[in-house]
């Protein structure tokens, strides 16, 4: 009897980290009168929404505890924290959500747009595309794409190389981009994107932020600063979602349903103690529950953001010793980029920076102590911080149990126990990522 495949079985698995959260996305705006309107409307959002929510929620939860932002302190999540109860069917729900419920849903949307002439959609389809896919290869490494997301016809997919799926975000992005940059073929994206409200502007800005995080993570510096440069120049361009009343955002719905399980991190405490970082100190570091000032349920989800892009510029000034001033400007531009989103004042964020501790001076700017160390800090809970872990061997952590941090997700347990393509000795500690060279 073939199995259900994986696409098929996010209806049948036990949702692990998702099973206190609900997810509505019931405030989409449909056309009845317009048929092919109802279709885009309505699959374009719930995509949206659907990977803001696994980015800012289950994902963000793993990888700041890997990453040792936050530490899993009671039930369940104190066996996580030691890596022990991190076993594959911990994974099931974010893996069926990226498959079953992300990329056969843009797949679709793709092939439907393109069917219809529909230049835009298409193209916001792509930018989707490659940055789910990304995010995929950068937790599992290998992935089944070139014959996954096909339907129930392909029951054992093979896996791709973590080097042909960068080369499709690269592809992707570019794609998206050009098709955004020229006519939306009689059908234009409106309120119906959550993200950028049809702004295809912001989308090619989008697309070239991500295309900078993939190049960095790959070490290609010169790559991902000229694509750095061509991005975000304000928190105003953020690839983000602000959610509401009736899908509050991913840790308020964590902290709502299991209050006590997760705080905050006495490795990054003692860091931001050193550095007198008191005032994001006090936002953050507080008890883990809905009253939570920076965990809220209108929290705005960023997929990729201006302080990210402006650590980004900075770290590749760095190590292509590239102007001093200019790697001053964006890594202080990081920092009050965090400091802001915080809800801080640039007051508070005046009297930090003038530490010596954390400005020096642009040419006396180290890679670790400083740029570094404040991306770590200014990323807090954002899921790029465990790819920073593993592509820098930087902060350095002792692991939390035994001798080696996690350097990867396991494969779902479906894939394991079905799939016979699945790389054999797949475990949280091996193999690397590609690009994971320390």
């Amino acid at each position: 009897m073939k199995r259900l495949n994986y696409f098929i079985a996010v209806s049948l698995s036990v949702l692990f980290f998702s099973a206190c959260e609900s997810f509505i996305a019931d405030d989409i705006n449909l056309d009845p009168n317009n048929p092919s309107s109802v279709s885009y409307n309505a699959i374009l959002p719930s995509i949206q929404i659907r990977h803001m929510d696994v980015y800012g929620g289950q994902t963000s939860r793993v990888n700041s505890m890997f990453a040792q932002q936050t530490e899993g302190v009671a039930r369940q999540w104190s066996s996580f924290n030691d890596y022990s109860g991190m076993q594959p069917t911990r994974f099931n729900a974010v893996w069926n959500i990226y498959y079953g419920e992300i990329l056969v849903e843009v797949n679709s949307m793709i092939a439907d747009a393109q069917e219809d002439g529909y230049n835009h959609y298409v193209g916001i389809g792509q930018i989707q595309k490659a940055a789910a896919l990304l995010d995929m290869t950068d937790w599992w490494g290998s992935i089944p794409y070139s014959t996954a997301a096909a339907g129930i016809e392909e029951v054992n997919p093979t896996f791709d190389t973590q080097e042909s799926i960068y080369t499709e975000v690269f592809n992707l992005l570019a794609s998206g981009s050009t098709l955004l940059a020229g006519s939306d073929g009689g059908f234009a994206v409106g309120s119906d994107d959550v993200i950028y409200g049809g702004d295809t502007s912001k989308w090619i800005k989008a697309a070239s932020a991500i295309k900078a995080r993939a190049h960095l993570h790959l070490g290609q510096y010169a790559e991902a600063l000229a694509a750095a440069k061509a991005s975000f120049t304000t928190a105003d361009d953020n690839m983000s979602y602000t959610f509401g009343a009736t899908q509050q955002a991913g840790w308020w719905r964590f902290n709502d349903g299991r209050t006590g399980d997760i705080e905050f991190h006495p490795f990054l405490r003692a860091m931001m103690t050193d550095l007198n970082d008191t005032d994001r100190l006090a936002v953050w570091d507080q008890t883990f529950i809905t009253s939570h000032p920076y965990m809220l349920p209108n929290y705005e989800q960023a997929y990729i953001s201006y302080r990210e892009i402006q650590f980004i510029i900075a770290e590749c000034l760095s190590r292509t010793n590239g102007n001093a001033a200019e790697m001053e400007t964006a890594y202080l531009n990081g920092i009050k980029g965090s400091f802001l989103e915080t809800g801080l004042t640039e007051a508070q964020y005046d009297t930090y920076v003038a530490q010596n501790a954390v400005n020096p001076g642009g040419a006396s700017l180290d890679l670790e102590d400083h740029i570094l160390t404040q991306k770590y800090i200014g990323l807090f809970i954002q899921p790029e911080v465990f790819n920073d872990l593993r592509r820098n061997d930087f902060p350095a952590l002792v692991p939390t149990s035994g001798s080696q941090i996690p350097v990867r997700w396991n494969y779902s347990e479906f894939e394991v126990l079905f799939n016979p393509n699945v790389p054999a000795g797949s475990t949280l500690f091996t193999p690397r990522n590609s690009w994971d060279k320390n």
